[in-house]
């Protein structure tokens, strides 16, 4: 087994292969003058079992066109086998048609991945895991809830209880609520499909004096966290924990949740950032003992 890790996720990779006692791919990348990208895997990967691993978040557009160009260069030495590792997969959002005229992007996305030749497909806590469906190959989501749980069993939280917010996120709430032994509750959130405006509405917790940690598979603009902390906190909680798998943290994000009532706010390494507490390489490295 060899673990070739992309432009995108140099850490996470090598992170990987250490936990699996695999060999690393060299891989060689830059950007030519006119801005096109361009990949070279520099080892022989011919009848080896193949991971390659590369995230694609923002800039979205070029880290997806890395993994494009990684596939194929992968594919060209005729490897055993070749699965890929997607921790962050971009475009996962857009998973239906909200408006006459709009992509589909995601089955866009995956479509390509599957015609390049991949054999299996691995990505962690994607917003729909149903849109994995629309391929014909092996394809898997893993959950980095897990993980937050056992974080957040280390710690000394008072009475802890998880929340969910919006009725989706709920399984997540779930599992780590179980793996703390406490209570899960969703809360009530609407979005707007034209403005992307949130709303909430008031729900009454049993909260007093008790920390809290609301999980969710992605933060992006930061609106959710934020109606969520400031309901929660107005309720009289203890600390307020954030956990998220993917903290895109656009703008101000981060101090808005922070300034709403946030103790803290916790990501993992599919988007490596100063928020990245958690790292998803030993979920990764599961996957693959034994081969």
């Amino acid at each position: 087994m060899i673990i070739v890790p992309g432009p995108a996720s140099q850490i996470l990779g090598v992170k990987v292969a250490r936990l699996l006692n695999s060999e690393i791919a060299s891989v060689s990348f830059k950007d030519f003058p006119d801005g096109e990208t361009y990949v070279r895997v520099e080892d022989d990967l011919k009848d080896r079992d193949v991971i390659l691993i590369q995230s694609t978040y923002n800039p979205q557009d070029k880290h997806l066109m890395q993994l494009f160009l990684l596939i194929d260069a992968v594919k060209q030495m005729n490897p055993k086998k070749l699965r890929v590792v997607v921790p962050y997969l971009a475009y996962a959002r857009q998973d239906k048609q909200f408006k006459k005229g709009e992509p589909l992007s995601i089955k866009v996305i995956e479509e390509l991945i599957e015609k390049l030749g991949v054999d299996e497909l691995y990505t962690i806590d994607i917003h729909e895991p149903k849109v994995l469906n629309y391929l014909k190959i092996k394809a898997k989501d893993l959950s980095a809830m897990t993980l937050f749980g056992e974080y957040f069993k280390k710690k000394k939280m008072v009475n802890p209880i998880v929340i969910a917010p919006d009725d989706g996120a709920i399984h997540r709430a779930e599992t780590v609520a179980k793996i703390l032994g406490s209570e899960y509750v969703s809360l009530d959130k609407f979005r707007d499909k034209d403005t992307g405006e949130i709303t909430m509405d008031y729900k009454k917790l049993n909260v007093k004096d008790r920390d809290v940690v609301i999980v969710d598979d992605i933060i992006s603009t930061g609106g959710t966290m934020i109606k969520a902390a400031q309901m929660i906190k107005n309720q009289g909680c203890g600390n307020v924990y954030i956990a998220a798998t993917h903290t895109i943290l656009i703008g101000e994000a981060k101090s808005k949740i922070l300034a709403a009532g946030a103790s803290d706010i916790i990501g993992t390494d599919t988007i490596p950032s100063e928020t990245s507490v958690v790292s998803v390489a030993s979920l990764i490295a599961e996957q693959f003992k034994g081969f």
